[in-house]
């Protein structure tokens, strides 16, 4: 409400609003972009648009290289300190008091993840075998170590 009282009546416009530039047109977008964060200045300039021949040749593509997220670096730089302080900044009373159920999400969920996809490996092995095209014996045993190995990695 203050806001809108001090924008409708605090705010003077000239009378002769004619001499005021109301809009900017442009035709061309502009091709550097400017910005000022805690009196540093950072500089984009758009240098050209990048051809779809060059888009299979990345090696010598300077641009691509620049524009291509390296996911290295997200795994490597960007994700230990956010999982750091998410870990720091666990308060113990909370973590222990929740102990009971965290526990019981990663080995329970695990278990039924590993024996559900364990099922259904088990179902398409057998379907395969039925249908003459799985020449092999898979035993159920198989398909759950299957499942084991694609459930441990997000119970």
């Amino acid at each position: 409400l203050l806001v809108g009282i001090v924008l409708r009546y605090g705010i003077l416009i000239p009378a002769d609003i004619s001499n005021v530039t109301l809009s900017c047109e442009l035709e061309d977008s502009p091709s550097t972009l400017l910005i000022n964060v805690s009196g540093r200045f950072y500089e984009y300039t758009l240098k050209s648009e990048i051809n779809s021949k060059d888009i299979n040749n990345m090696e010598s593509n300077e641009m691509l290289q620049k524009v291509t997220f390296d996911p290295e670096v997200f795994f490597n730089i960007l994700l230990p300190p956010i999982i750091f302080y998410a870990g720091y900044s666990l308060k113990r009373r909370h973590f222990f008091r929740n102990l009971g159920s965290i526990l019981a999400y990663a080995f329970v969920g695990t278990v039924i993840s590993c024996t559900v996809i364990g099922l259904i490996m088990y179902g398409c092995v057998k379907l395969m075998a039925l249908i003459g095209q799985l020449s092999g014996d898979f035993y159920f045993t198989d398909c759950l170590l299957f499942g084991a190995f694609i459930s441990a990695t997000d119970p």
